[in-house]
């Protein structure tokens, strides 16, 4: 039955029955393309591709030995047990691979009894705490509150909360608590469609909430997939004991990719000549910025994306408007074997992401885009971002 299930078929994509195409496409068809996926189908938790959660949080310590593989299934054993200076213990799995803008979906059923907190979320972290020193974003597609009465097990909360790091709040809270009028105890498909601009949260492909979210508000940061399970909100009670929350699968779309001059999304950049760092900020909350010598021509800084599909991508530079900027800063676009030039004058408009044409590229790293300073002022490196069209 998993195999059958796409995204296209979950979204609604046109088929031959006419049905109208959503918000988002078939990922075999328009660019988009699995970067991460596990279908559970082995017999043992790939740790290759997953860290534990071992916290030990509200009612209960988190165990990696509740965590199975089995049947194409992945379960989360709940238990009443002493552990760590609890009596239940919970528990779930973290994703090592760092991931950002994209579609991410599993299909998962929620326990019955009272007292176990259920969710599929993204953050940075490695499962040993919910506050890492590195906590910016977290997007919550969804959390369920298991409860022993089967017409209250239908609500779900999204939304997303930002983190100044170790546990310290940040400013902006976006979210939802809604009755899904589904009983979430049978087999359920949730997405998060996490763009620029907003996150999009879905359930068996319904649109059930959307949080405006964009880089200028807070952190866009990369993060991990959690699907954990614990104990929290009131003691679970024991007569529902034991059980499991179960996941099918875990799968990550990518179809645009955003190239920064540092953190994870800087695998692509490289600079010549001098380039200092600049006191201001870029197109991502506080991120920093470069900028070459100023008055110094020949200085140049390049992305190169790792394109996953090939296909028609409108590029862009994010331009810092600043009157110390370079006039007639050089971009040299290669796409196809071929070089596009466009020049940008960093001193008039405002901030912003500057389009830079619509390209052909192959899939790999063949594509680029280079900086050139003309000597006029400061030029300044940011980011640029590969948006499939």
């Amino acid at each position: 039955m998993r195999r059958l299930i796409t995204l296209a078929a979950v979204l609604g994509v046109v088929t031959g029955l006419g049905a109208a195409a959503p918000a988002h496409a078939d990922p075999t068809g328009t660019g988009w393309t699995m970067v991460f996926s596990d279908d559970f189908d082995g017999t043992a938790v790939d740790t290759a591709k997953w860290n534990y959660r071992t916290d030990v949080k509200a009612y209960s310590a988190q165990r990696p030995e509740n965590v199975t593989v089995s049947g194409g299934l992945m379960s989360i054993n709940l238990k009443q047990e002493a552990y760590a200076g609890k009596s239940f213990t919970g528990g779930g799995l973290v994703s090592k691979q760092t991931l950002r803008y994209g579609y991410y979906e599993t299909r998962a059923k929620i326990n019955d009894g009272v007292g176990w907190h259920s969710s599929f979320w993204l953050m940075a972290g490695n499962g040993s705490t919910t506050f890492p020193a590195e906590q910016r974003t977290e997007i919550d597609g969804f959390e369920i509150d298991s409860t022993s009465s089967p017409a209250l097990l239908r609500n779900n909360h999204s939304g997303v909360h930002t983190w100044n790091g170790s546990g310290s709040s940040g400013p902006y809270h976006p979210g939802s608590t809604y009755n899904t009028g589904l009983d979430l105890r049978q087999w359920h498909t949730y997405g998060i469609d996490w763009a620029e601009t907003s996150v999009k949260f879905y359930i068996d492909g319904v649109l059930k909430y959307t949080a405006p979210y964009t880089p200028s508000q807070w952190t866009h940061d990369h993060t991990s997939i959690w699907l954990t399970s614990i104990g929290y909100g009131t003691s679970p009670d024991p007569a529902f004991l034991p059980a499991a929350v179960q996941f099918d699968y875990v799968r990550f779309w990518q179809k645009d990719y955003h190239l920064d001059n540092d953190g994870p999304a800087a695998y692509g950049y490289s600079e010549t000549g001098s380039w200092l760092d600049s006191t201001l900020t870029g197109w991502n909350y506080g991120s920093p910025t470069r900028y070459a010598a100023c008055h110094s021509a020949g200085n140049t800084a390049t992305w190169r994306p790792n394109l996953r599909a090939a296909g028609t991508y409108q590029v862009y530079v994010h331009k810092i408007v600043h009157s110390g900027s370079d006039t007639n800063a050089r971009y040299d676009t290669v796409h196809d074997g071929v070089t596009s030039t466009s020049y940008v004058n960093g001193t008039t408009g405002t901030s912003g992401w500057v389009s830079l044409g619509s390209y052909y590229f192959p899939s790999g790293t063949a594509g680029s885009v280079k900086l050139t300073s003309s000597g006029s002022g400061c030029a300044r490196a940011d980011a640029v971002k590969f948006v499939r069209i």
